[in-house]
């Protein structure tokens, strides 16, 4: 089994290894495809701080939802676990959106194929996991009899959730309209 997982380790770097070949000094130069936006500068620059701002918002709702004391996230199954998909998911696209701005435009392939691709199931991703972590914020609010300050943490998380998921429906909705090409 470790013999198979090693092998289809290697052929992923030999796959991008060949993308590169020795220049005249001895550094390595990308000789692969490059995928560029179709679009003017500044639709462009327009598209990345749209993803920056949305993935700043849907990180910092995220963290800010699991710093806060909600009875739910303490021991409520249903509630901890989509969450912290919900936060894997999040940094899933805050680390593409990191990618996408160190390379800038045009993209070298295998970057593209990293973030531009998978932009749309991380969004899903982020989509569906915040939904079923409402629902079970949700569940444990009606099943459990919240008194005081906890009504107000419950709430604020729900909000704060509810903030990730209209994220990364504009987000979804922004994505399917970028155009790539080589």
């Amino acid at each position: 089994m470790s013999e198979k997982k090693n092998k289809h380790k290697r052929w992923n770097r030999a796959a991008k290894a060949s993308q590169f070949t020795r220049g005249a000094g001895g550094e390595m130069v990308y000789i692969g495809r490059h995928y560029s936006y179709q679009g003017d500068e500044r639709s462009y620059r327009q598209s990345m701080r749209l993803r920056m701002v949305l993935a700043a918002i849907m990180g910092v709702a995220q963290v800010a939802g699991g710093l806060m004391p909600v009875p739910a996230l303490y021991n409520t199954w249903y509630v901890i676990a989509p969450y912290m998909l919900t936060f894997f998911a999040v940094v899933s696209l805050v680390w593409a959106v990191c990618r996408l701005s160190y390379w800038g435009n045009p993209l070298r392939e295998y970057v593209y194929d990293a973030t531009i691709k998978q932009l749309p199931i991380r969004t899903i991703l982020a989509m569906i996991l915040s939904m079923c972590t409402l629902c079970g914020q949700i569940v444990y609010v009606v099943t459990h009899s919240l008194q005081g300050v906890e009504y107000l943490y419950s709430f604020a998380f729900l909000g704060l959730e509810i903030v990730v998921f209209v994220c990364a429906v504009l987000w979804k909705g922004r994505e399917n309209r970028a155009l790539w090409s080589i």
